[in-house]
């Protein structure tokens, strides 16, 4: 039997405020434990970076707050994810006796989400190393690739990033839909090395003539997401909202938080 689990349709927030509700979700599984399947948008160009970054080694700061593009630290791993362009999305499951390993999960967003894209027409497969594969130094998720993430023509388009605690999982993760602009992907890195490696190895789903709609891969992604757990239209609750609005104030939007 499918356990059920809500699905939440998000606009657009500022990138503080979109890691705050993930982490509220999160926090509120303890109390209110229920799967949670979320899609979001970013009201500017936004670079998020893992958990384990510097931000300051890896970005020119000043230069990304001339041209507006927003800085957010992730509670969850990984490298610098570009947003703006992509389509994000969240899954936040309870913890339970049983439950699948972290690289279980991966796999099965994997498999999932290379489901969806085939339906879509395009060319997706899963990333599966081989045991003497180089892999690119660059601290940036777009060209790093990763067991499980999905790629497009060889190239990384999708991908995962993981944090746990007593009460949770929280899996953040990003399908690239179109390409950013070469201004962006300049300031990705602050490094000439980053900059290249950025240009030559990124990629989109809306490139070789595709133009796939935002809903329309969401929507195909709701319809082939088997996990186990029925996902239903839903909406946060008060005290989740009330809990990241804290968050984003208190910690998100800190020099402590995203530069210490």
């Amino acid at each position: 039997m499918l356990t059920n689990g809500r699905l939440l349709k998000m606009g657009k927030n500022c990138a503080v405020m979109n890691m705050a509700i993930d982490e509220a979700i999160l926090i509120a599984q303890k109390e209110n434990p229920i799967p949670t399947l979320r899609f979001y948008d970013w009201t500017n160009p936004a670079f998020s970076f893992g958990y384990f970054q510097n931000i300051t080694s890896d970005v020119n700061v000043y230069a990304c707050r001339e041209e507006n593009i927003e800085l957010v630290k992730r509670m969850t791993g990984g490298g610098t994810v570009i947003h703006g362009w992509d389509l994000t999305y969240s899954l936040i499951k309870p913890r339970y006796s049983g439950e699948e390993t972290v690289s279980e999960m991966y796999q099965q967003i994997g498999k999932n989400l290379v489901n969806s894209l085939v339906r879509l027409g395009i060319p997706a497969t899963r990333y599966i190393p081989s045991t003497n594969q180089d892999t690119l130094s660059q601290n940036i998720c777009l060209t790093n690739l990763a067991e499980h993430d999905v790629l497009c023509n060889d190239k990384k388009i999708a991908g995962v990033s993981v944090r746990r605690n007593r009460n949770g999982i929280l899996f953040q993760g990003y399908i690239s839909l179109d390409s950013p602009p070469n201004p962006i992907l300049k300031r990705v890195s602050k490094h000439r090395e980053g900059q290249k490696v950025v240009k030559e190895n990124s990629s989109a789903i809306n490139t070789d003539g595709r133009c796939i709609n935002r809903n329309i891969l969401i929507q195909t992604i709701c319809e082939t997401f088997d996990i186990g757990i029925s996902f239903n239209v839903g909406k946060m609750s008060e005290k989740e909202l009330a809990l990241a609005e804290e968050l984003a104030m208190n910690k998100y939007e800190t020099d402590v938080w995203n530069f210490n």
